[in-house]
């Protein structure tokens, strides 16, 4: 009975010690991770935060004095613009899908890890939302009114009609939450990288 009992104990504790070696795997490999987002985050608040910026002042001027023919061009052009995100999801995605997310012995911090991908997700979806906004109204206005080649507007084109107010409003609102939920994102990224930096071994 004693030797089985301490067989027991040894296989719990080999085990254990497999458990810990595979999360400390895991914590490393979630590391380089965020440490790449980190990178990537930081390009994007910088470009998507002078698209808002433009698009915001456009909106300004079509509620003041007008918006001239050049800068709606302008406006036009980085409207016409993709920029999507490339985040480094492998780890969580082998973590949650080999059923091995328990692994994480801290409750808080495996709850900021589900909570900064599902947040990752909440920016592709409204990512999706712009850039289907940006194929459905934005280019087929482009190619419409531009002539791509020489850059001459058509005869036709307004800055201040209606059509372009509410196509450049809309764009502006979406850009609008995209950064917002980047930033966001942001916070969380350097918040888990610090508490990694406590759980490492």
């Amino acid at each position: 009975f004693v030797g089985i009992t301490a067989g027991f104990f040894v296989n719990n504790y080999q085990e254990s010690r497999r458990d810990q070696n595979l999360e400390q795997k895991y914590l490393e490999s979630f590391r380089t991770n965020l440490a790449a987002d980190s990178l990537e985050i930081q390009a994007h608040i910088q470009e998507n935060q002078n698209n808002l910026n433009v698009s915001r002042r456009a909106v300004m001027a079509m509620r003041g004095s007008g918006l001239s023919k050049d800068s709606a061009l302008a406006v036009m052009q980085l409207m016409a613009t993709f920029n999507n995100f490339n985040m480094q999801d492998a780890t969580y995605e082998s973590i949650v899908n080999s059923g091995n997310l328990g692994l994480i012995g801290d409750y808080n911090l495996k709850e900021e890890l589900v909570s900064y991908y599902r947040s990752r997700d909440d920016i592709d979806e409204v990512e999706l939302v712009l850039n289907n906004y940006i194929n459905d109204y934005i280019i087929p206005y482009l190619f419409d009114k531009i002539d791509l080649i020489t850059g001459d507007m058509s005869d036709d084109f307004d800055p201040m009609s209606r059509e372009f107010k509410n196509m450049t409003g809309g764009y502006y609102v979406l850009m609008d939450q995209k950064v917002d939920l980047i930033l966001d994102l942001d916070s969380l990224n350097h918040a888990l990288i610090s508490n990694l930096a406590h759980h490492m071994h």
